[in-house]
């Protein structure tokens, strides 16, 4: 079976010259979102994803209709290899997964999205040891900020001097009970 898949980002912008390509290039079924392609909670994608079995193909007018970016693109083809699906792009010939062309490509497109990845850890683990050298704290700082200890002791006040119940002080300060005793201990330290 041929599934088609269109989107446009915003409700200015018209479906239907994407549906009419899709209608005409044999799609049987037509999925469709009027959304960010940025966004993961697309429905008609996600329900396209549902719908697919082994042996359909995925026929979408341009790529970025359907990928976010290199790594999405990456695994959602991943994907429809594992389901035994196919992907082809109508103004991208070249992206066709049922030829030898196209899966040629699509390899080198995961290779780049792998390298890509590898850069990224290898940026980091650099960033943390020269952070280190520097003597630089890493990781989320302890204790608690000044604005907390402040409502702290706005709520120790209503509580020691105006005979306030605790948990009434901490509603009144905005301080949770448990952050309240969490700050006692660490200026008691």
């Amino acid at each position: 079976m041929v599934i088609g898949y269109a989107r446009v980002s915003t409700s200015e912008q018209k479906l239907e010259s994407q549906i009419d390509l899709l209608k005409n290039n044999g799609c049987e079924i037509i999925y469709s979102d009027i959304a960010s392609g940025t966004r993961d909670d697309r429905k008609g994608l996600n329900e396209m994803l549902k719908y697919m079995r082994k042996g359909d193909t995925i026929l979408t007018y341009k790529n970025d209709r359907v990928f976010r970016s290199l790594k999405n693109m990456v695994q959602l083809i991943d994907r429809f290899n594992e389901s035994g699906v196919h992907f082809k792009s109508l103004s991208e010939p070249e992206f066709n997964t049922n030829s030898a062309n196209g899966k040629f490509l699509l390899q080198i497109f995961a290779a780049v999205a792998e390298f890509e990845r590898n850069l990224i850890s290898e940026r980091t683990k650099v960033g943390l040891n020269n952070a280190r050298k520097r003597n630089k704290l890493l990781g989320r700082p302890t204790g608690s900020n000044q604005e907390t200890i402040e409502k702290y002791h706005y709520a120790k006040h209503l509580y020691d001097h105006m005979d306030v119940a605790i948990g009434i002080a901490c509603i009144k300060a905005k301080i949770s009970k448990s952050s309240f005793y969490r700050v006692e201990r660490q200026l008691s330290k």
